[in-house]
């Protein structure tokens, strides 16, 4: 598989990432055994970039799928803390789950705007110690805002901006596509490396996934394109797609062709938690459902067409109502 420089990093990663968050119990919930042996059908097939995030619980599906290859892969995982000392624990687990003497990119995990990343600069400054100490070789910050792009690219310490992108905007919730790309433009001028993820939109661009990534490809400034896959036939056709090779009928007949949903099952008790973690607007709490019997307030509930199944609402449900199906 084509393999792109990754900015200014000096690390080389491949054209199609492998994205780990459908492993997660908000997701798919797939063991560790069934997530490690897709994660070695991506590197049989040329990926060399794996995705994980401290919060997914996914980094052991990783290790599994990766021993042996300590030398010949790119990990990228990411922290969502906001102090130094919690910073440290993620990097700790990290390095353990993974088994690795240090981590290739960490990222600073959904950058909002620049008070967002103020309000975690101690963390910031705790990975650049940890870049100069040898533990991690690149510094990066995830995002879903052009607020939070236009922060990253402000940072002269931050070496990778990871933002959703995708032809539709889908997923960028506070300005157009256009404006997410000219904060690229000026990321890629300034030397930043540049990977995407959510290229096809949460599954409303599954229609033409060719053309979704052709769309990525033609920009000449993405690096890597993150797309989450739970197994080996998804793999299969991901890689197909990306190198612009015909899938066989076996491959295409393992592979699911019911879009996936959000689901928010009968253990809400519209507490409204996911509503403030939803960063595209797309969950609401429904109060004629509220059931004071059951400690019931209402139930939650998705606006299917600006949902992008990013997960994140079921990390911030406290009753574990709800998951990506």
């Amino acid at each position: 598989m084509k393999q792109n420089r990754l900015g200014r990093t000096g690390i080389q990663v491949s054209e199609l990432s492998f994205g780990t968050l459908t492993f997660s119990k908000h997701h798919a919930d797939i063991g560790v055994e069934t997530g490690a042996y897709a994660v070695k059908r991506g590197v049989d097939l040329g990926i060399n970039l794996f995705d994980t995030a401290s919060s997914y619980g996914t980094q052991n599906h990783l290790r599994e799928g990766l021993k042996g290859l300590r030398n010949k892969v790119v990990i990228s995982t990411k922290t969502n803390a906001k102090t130094r000392e919690l910073a440290r624990r993620d990097v700790e687990a990290s390095l353990r789950e993974l088994d690795r003497e240090y981590i290739d990119i960490y990222h600073l995990h959904h950058i909002q705007d620049a008070d967002d990343l103020t309000a975690r600069r101690e963390v910031l400054e705790f990975l650049l110690g940890c870049k100069e100490g040898g533990l991690i070789r690149a510094i990066g910050a995830s995002l879903h805002t052009v607020k939070g792009a236009r922060a990253v690219l402000a940072e002269q310490n931050i070496d990778i901006l990871f933002t959703v992108l995708n032809s539709e905007g889908l997923g960028i919730r506070d300005a157009s596509l256009e404006d997410m790309l000219e904060v690229c433009r000026q990321a890629d001028a300034r030397g930043m490396g540049i990977l995407v993820m959510k290229p096809l939109g949460g599954g409303h661009l599954r229609k033409s996934p060719k053309g979704a990534f052709d769309f990525l490809r033609n920009l000449g400034m993405v690096d890597s394109i993150c797309v989450g896959m739970k197994s080996p036939a998804e793999v299969e056709m991901n890689v197909s797609l990306i190198e612009n090779r015909t899938l066989s009928r076996e491959i295409l007949s393992q592979i699911e062709t019911i879009p996936r949903r959000l689901r928010i099952n009968n253990a809400c008790t519209g507490c409204g938690a996911c509503v403030e973690a939803c960063a595209q607007g797309a969950l609401s709490v429904d109060y004629s459902k509220a059931d004071q019997s059951k400690g019931k307030k209402g139930h939650g509930t998705v606006d299917n067409h600006k949902c992008i199944l990013c997960g994140y609402c079921g990390e911030a449900c406290p009753q574990f109502a709800i998951r990506v199906v």
